[in-house]
């Protein structure tokens, strides 16, 4: 299913604000892209916007990733 533009747009701001949340919740952790590849915040907020463009929705894990509390972030088709 292709999402409408506006509907992007939603898909990445709700993401973002979604990604800020948790790096609060989750201070010192890492942020992490399939297959486990370390980013940053502003790289991750490109990767989601991106991947939201591509009509995806964006999901969130906290895993343990080298002893630490970890944002996983994924996408799923829309």
């Amino acid at each position: 299913m292709s999402l409408s533009n506006t509907e992007k747009e939603m898909v990445w701001v709700e993401a973002w604000n979604d990604l800020y949340d948790l790096i609060e919740k989750y201070p010192g952790g890492y942020i992490l892209l399939p297959d486990y590849i370390e980013t940053n915040k502003e790289s991750a907020e490109g990767w989601i916007q991106n991947a939201a463009y591509e009509s995806n929705r964006i999901v969130f894990n906290i895993e343990y990733f080298k002893g630490k509390k970890s944002i996983f972030i994924n996408k799923t088709e829309a």
